[in-house]
C-alpha cells in the first residue's frame, strides 16, 4: 500500500508537471502564430510572419515579462499543489498504518490524520490563551493573504502580477510553522493532545545496513538523531542528509520502555519506519 501511495504521488506530480510544460509549450506556440515551425511557409508568408512578430514585440515590451511572470506563478502553484498532496499522502499513510495496527491488535481504529490547529489543543499543549490566540490569528491572516495573492495574480496586469508573485514566494518561504512558534517540547504535547502521531518506530531493519550493524531492532522508537528531536518521518529524513557522510553520531531510541543510545554513521540508516504515538515526557 505504501508503494501504491508513493506511485500515486509520483503520478500526480508528473501530471502537474506535464500540464505545466504543456501549457508553456502551447503558450509559446500561440505566440508564434500557432506554427511549431515555419518550414511549411512560403517565402512571402515567412517574411510577413517575421515582420508581424517583430511589430508585435515592439508594440508589447511587456511580452517577455508577462511570460516570465506567468511561468513563475504556474511553478508556484505547482509547488503548492505538491505540498498539499504530500500532506494528504502522509495522512493516508498514517490512517492505513493505524487501521492495520488496530486490526492486528483487535483494538478500535483511531484516526491520526493531521488536525487543524485549534485553541483548545494549543492550550492543552502548554501555550497560554493569549499566545494561542495570537498564533491562530497570524496563521489565519497568512492563509487569507495567500489566497488573496493567488486571486490578485490571476486578475492583475503584468507589472502588478510580478509584484504579487514575489510577495507570494516570500510568504511561502516564511510560512508560519506551529513547531517553530511553539518549540519542540510544546509541539510534541500539541501533537499528542490533537491525537496525532508524534514519533516514528522501526518496522524492519535491512540486512547488512548501518542500522543492523548499530543494533537497531524492530519496534524501536526513535527519540532523537544527533540531539535533534524526531517527531515524524520527515524529521529523520532531513537529519540523515545533513553533515558529513561516515561521521558518527548518537541516536536515542526507546526499547521496551528503556531509553538506549546507539552510535551510527551519518547517512542512510537502512530501516523501514512506521508512525506511532506516545505520551510525551512531562
Amino acid at each position: 500500500m505504501n508503494t501504491n501511495l508513493h506511485t500515486l504521488l509520483i503520478a500526480l506530480v508528473a501530471g502537474i508537471i506535464g500540464g505545466y510544460l504543456g501549457s508553456t509549450l502551447n503558450h509559446n506556440s500561440a505566440g508564434m502564430g500557432g506554427f511549431s515551425s515555419d518550414s511549411t511557409l512560403s517565402d512571402t508568408d515567412r517574411k510577413h510572419f517575421t515582420k508581424t512578430n517583430k511589430n508585435s514585440d515592439a508594440a508589447n515590451p511587456f511580452a517577455k515579462q508577462t511570460a516570465s511572470t506567468d511561468a513563475e506563478y504556474q511553478l508556484e502553484s505547482m509547488l503548492l499543489k505538491i505540498e498539499g498532496m504530500q500532506i494528504q499522502i502522509e495522512a493516508l499513510q498514517d490512517n492505513q498504518k493505524t487501521t492495520k495496527q488496530a486490526s492486528d491488535s483487535k483494538q478500535p481504529t483511531r484516526n491520526f490524520s493531521r488536525a487543524t490547529a485549534n485553541r483548545k489543543n494549543l492550550i492543552a499543549a502548554g501555550i497560554n490563551p493569549d499566545e494561542a490566540d495570537d498564533i491562530l490569528r497570524r496563521i489565519g491572516q497568512q492563509n487569507f493573504r495567500r489566497l488573496e495573492l493567488q486571486n490578485l495574480i490571476q486578475r492583475s496586469n503584468p507589472t502588478q502580477r510580478r509584484q504579487y508573485s514575489k510577495e507570494l514566494r516570500e510568504l511561502n518561504k516564511n510560512k508560519i510553522s506551529l513547531r517553530s512558534e511553539m518549540g519542540d517540547e510544546n509541539f510534541d504535547q500539541y501533537l499528542y493532545a490533537s491525537d496525532q502521531n508524534n514519533r516514528v518506530k522501526v518496522r524492519s531493519v535491512m540486512t547488512g545496513s548501518p542500522a543492523e550493524s548499530s543494533g537497531f531492532e524492530p519496534e524501536d522508537i526513535i527519540l532523537s538523531y544527533d540531539n535533534k528531536k524526531i517527531l515524524s518521518w520527515p524529521d529523520i529524513r532531513a537529519a540523515t542528509i545533513e553533515g558529513e557522510i561516515g561521521s558518527f553520531i548518537s541516536v536515542e531510541i526507546l526499547r521496551d520502555g528503556e531509553q538506549i543510545s546507539l552510535t551510527v554513521p551519518r547517512g542512510t540508516l537502512g530501516v523501514e519506519l512506521d508512525a506511532t504515538q506516545i505520551e510525551p515526557e512531562k
